[in-house]
């Protein structure tokens, strides 16, 4: 039996992407934008989404190896939890929620205690309040300086084959082959996550847990905001430096035949509360990338570090006011400096519900 499975019970498999860069929201969703989700499949419907699990994998190659990177995770402060409770006499409470921002068949029921939470709450906060297509367009249009390189970067960089499978991803997502080579890495990143499983999915309905919370919110008439928008999340990736830049999109074009096992992967570490796994995970399945400790600090403090401090600021005036119910990457969460940490040291109660 899998090592996640036999230490937590649930499913058979551990099933569910474990790419860093899932840690932030813009990522399916800049994939979604670009492909405007109607690119035909040249695959029989039934081919297109068998996702294999990655931990699976691991677990019958090296089970030692595998009970080491989730005990890592396991230990990880706050990990233990996705939905917290957060309280301060004289104000109601709030509730923190982690969430990944992929659709997968095995999360598209919010938990019964997520949606109690939101019934009980005033006003609920995204990372990005506006998840249309239209808004994602808009975003991407306003952010196109920012995505633009006209040195050709990638030429320098990337072997021959690795220019090819990107040019076949970019004209999977609708985009003209010539345009290639003119996106800096990590904007090319972002692209990679597509496939055709994905662009099923989303035709089928499958939504992202942002979105359920989204759909909720809305259901009981309220409209929720957001404590970043999306051309400030394109600006903490565009300012990442070049060798982190090479090194992520070098791991993305290793890890892009695999991505629905990955995405299957990332549904199952979020489930078995194991998310912090996904940097050990990311750097073990594509060892020539470049992942070095200092790269992955360095990708990790963008993705998260330098972004928590925001989201942290953006969050306290509505928390307290009290009643809001927040729903942002679980990467935000977890460890010293995510948000359940900074909250504590804010004189808040925080507890884990879930």
């Amino acid at each position: 039996m899998p090592v996640c499975a036999s230490r937590h019970g649930g499913s058979k498999s551990c099933s569910g992407w474990f790419a860093p860069r899932l840690a932030c929201g813009l990522v399916v969703l800049l994939a979604a934008m670009a492909n405007d989700g109607v690119g035909a499949s040249t695959a029989a419907d039934d081919d297109i989404c068998k996702a294999r699990s990655v931990l699976e994998e691991l677990d019958a190659r090296d089970r030692t190896g595998l009970e080491a990177i989730l005990r890592r995770a396991a230990q990880t402060a706050n990990s233990e939890a996705v939905l917290w409770r957060i309280e301060r006499p004289g104000i109601e409470p709030s509730y923190l929620f982690g969430t990944v921002h992929i659709a997968d068949d095995s999360l598209q029921d919010l938990p019964q205690a997520v949606r109690e939470a939101i019934a009980r709450s005033k006003v609920v906060a995204l990372e990005a309040g506006e998840l249309s297509r239209r808004a994602l367009k808009y975003a991407m249009r306003q952010a196109g300086p920012l995505m633009v390189a006209h040195d050709r970067p990638l030429e320098r960089i990337l072997a021959s084959d690795e220019l090819e499978i990107i040019e076949r991803a970019l004209v999977n997502a609708s985009f003209p082959r010539e345009m290639a080579l003119g996106f800096k890495p990590w904007a090319v990143t972002m692209l990679l996550t597509d496939s055709d499983c994905q662009r099923k999915k989303q035709q089928q309905g499958l939504r992202s847990i942002d979105l359920l919370v989204a759909e909720k919110a809305k259901s009981q008439g309220l409209s929720p905001v957001g404590l970043e928008t999306l051309v400030e999340q394109y600006e903490s990736l565009a300012q990442l430096p070049d060798d982190v830049q090479n090194a992520w999109l070098r791991s993305s074009i290793a890890l892009h035949e695999r991505s629905d096992d990955m995405v299957h992967t990332i549904a199952e570490l979020y489930r078995f509360r194991r998310i912090d796994a996904v940097w050990d995970l990311t750097r073990l399945m594509a060892p020539k990338a470049g992942m070095t400790d200092a790269v992955l600090a360095d990708l990790k403090n963008a993705l998260v570090g330098k972004r928590n401090a925001r989201l942290h600021v953006r969050a306290r005036p509505l928390i307290d006011q009290g009643g809001v119910f927040i729903a942002i990457g679980a990467m935000h969460l977890i460890g010293e400096e995510g948000l359940v940490s900074q909250l504590r040291r804010d004189g808040f109660i925080v507890t884990a519900i879930n």
